[in-house]
């Protein structure tokens, strides 16, 4: 009983923190390298090229090879690669490579000044789906759409570039400097069906709010108006839907007319595959923390076990 009574009175021994490589499936076992480590759980960016390089470039991929540390540390793309493709399991590696080799960035979307935060994430889904990679918003408003989770964008906006303005000169301004038409969906005397806009082109596309449309602000500083052809009564679409009779008509007219729609080079897509990793990295980096709490509640558990029966386990 004094025995007894002894091992009950010992305190519990601290668990160790368990090593990550017993917790984790093989991929990530294999990947035990200082960079997959850092890349896995340290906060990590790419970096933007300036608009002048993006207005000389045939390209208007918008990112440099180039991946800056919170310690200043940098990193190209090939590191990023190495470090966090163990992670990935095959059919994850197979769903990136298939949405890189079909991103375009040749085709940019503009939002302007939504009010319902959910049009905003319906843009993006259908953005995503028809391999456009980035979106612009004007109005700070739109920051809402970052303060909480859409469902209608079913994660969308995480594996593309989105980019706030706050005023539609900034934004309108800046794609103009990149090199893009902008073309305000907008139905007056000068406007052309979208079947007639040459989408071949860098082109940005302006897309107004539910109420007043595309602001006379912004129609100014754009190049030129199209209108969605219509037959019934109505004479206007849900800005959502909207939005997906475009994208979906650019991509169309993009392989009709040149027969690809992705506009990517070979180091383009290896820079926006290690964003991609990047970005598929946070919901790894969460279960691996999760394994980890676990682990730790079980070695605890048959600690206290160990103690409960002198020394030895049931």
């Amino acid at each position: 009983m004094l025995l007894a009574a002894r091992h009950l009175a010992l305190p519990l021994r601290k668990p160790a923190a368990p090593h990550i490589g017993r917790l984790c499936s093989r991929p990530y076992r294999l990947h035990s390298s200082s960079v997959g480590r850092t890349l896995c759980f340290a906060p990590i960016r790419p970096s933007r090229r300036d608009v002048e390089a993006v207005q000389r470039s045939n390209s208007k991929f918008p990112f440099v090879d180039e991946f800056k540390l919170f310690n200043g540390e940098r990193y190209d793309s090939a590191k990023v690669i190495q470090g966090l493709d163990p992670l990935l399991t095959s059919s994850r590696r197979e769903s990136i490579t298939k949405v890189v080799d079909g991103r375009c960035f040749s085709v940019l979307p503009i939002v302007e000044g939504l009010h319902d935060m959910g049009n905003l994430g319906a843009v993006c889904r259908s953005a995503d789906a028809l391999g456009l990679g980035a979106l612009h918003c004007i109005n700070a408003e739109s920051q809402r759409y970052r303060a909480r989770k859409q469902r209608n964008s079913a994660g969308a906006e995480k594996w593309m570039d989105v980019r706030m303005w706050d005023t539609a000169a900034s934004c309108i301004n800046n794609a103009k400097a990149s090199g893009y038409r902008v073309v305000a969906t907008h139905f007056d005397p000068a406007a052309v069906s979208i079947h007639d806009v040459d989408w071949t082109e860098p082109t940005a596309i302006l897309l107004g709010n539910e109420r007043e449309g595309v602001s006379a602000a912004a129609l100014q500083l754009a190049d030129a108006t199209a209108y969605i052809p219509m037959s019934g009564f109505v004479s206007s679409f849900n800005v959502s839907v909207a939005a997906a009779l475009v994208f979906y008509e650019a991509r169309r007219a993009r392989l009709e007319r040149q027969g690809y729609h992705c506009d990517l080079t070979d180091h383009d897509k290896q820079v926006l595959t290690a964003i991609m990793l990047l970005r598929h990295q946070g919901r790894t980096t969460e279960n691996i923390q999760k394994l980890l709490e676990r682990s730790q509640a079980e070695s605890l558990s048959a600690d206290s076990k160990l103690h409960r029966n002198d020394g030895r386990f049931l």
